[in-house]
């Protein structure tokens, strides 16, 4: 498969160029900073673009089967970034004609997440969840094959193999997930779609 990565170098990013190396796959890292990408090989090329110019995103995802995105500023404070890179992306899948993508969301945006998640979201995350839910929404349309991934609690932990699934919701009792399990589903889901147009919570 030809797989497209946004946020190839963040934590997660890293995880999925590395395994869809693994699985034989040709990817395609869309960066702003090519020189953090310190892996090497013959199926990877490197793209230096900004993930909120439409059109190069455009031009530079024609011919790819599936789009991975992993794109995540850090920031708590209010900002549309994340809706923004929504909306970008959503036309640029379109103008490309490349309907399939996966993304990275959160946890904390379904509505039944339990006493710690309600007191999260209107917390700590109060500023970063409207953003979040803004980022979905441009991508849940008409058109775009898309599968939204809502893990909890990210851990640096090694692939478990063990994780559980659910469509619209999350896993029950699930409080944390490695971020390469995280990636080793949606490699999986990429190879063998199985979740399309659906929200997926994963935890451990």
């Amino acid at each position: 498969m030809r797989l497209f990565v946004l946020g190839a170098t963040g934590a997660i990013g890293q995880h999925l160029l590395r395994i869809g190396l693994e699985h034989g796959h040709h990817l395609t890292a869309f960066v702003r900073s090519p020189s953090k990408i310190s892996q090497r090989s013959d199926l990877l090329k490197v793209i230096e673009g900004d993930v909120f110019n439409a059109s190069r995103l455009t031009q530079c995802l024609a011919g790819h089967d599936c789009v991975l995105s992993a794109f995540g500023p850090t920031t708590l404070r209010t900002t549309t970034l994340r809706r923004d890179f929504g909306r970008t992306l959503a036309l640029a899948l379109r103008n490309s004609n490349v309907p399939r993508v996966e993304i990275v969301s959160a946890a904390f945006l379904f509505p039944n997440i339990g006493i710690l998640g309600y007191f999260l979201t209107r917390t700590l995350f109060r500023k970063m969840a409207p953003d979040m839910a803004g980022m979905e929404s441009e991508i849940m349309q008409n058109g775009i094959d898309w599968t939204i991934v809502r893990p909890p609690r990210l851990t640096n932990g090694p692939a478990t193999h063990a994780y559980r699934i659910a469509d619209d919701h999350l896993p029950k009792g699930g409080t944390v997930v490695s971020r390469r399990d995280v990636a080793e589903f949606m490699i999986g889901e990429a190879e063998s779609p199985a979740h399309i147009r659906h929200i997926v919570g994963i935890a451990r």
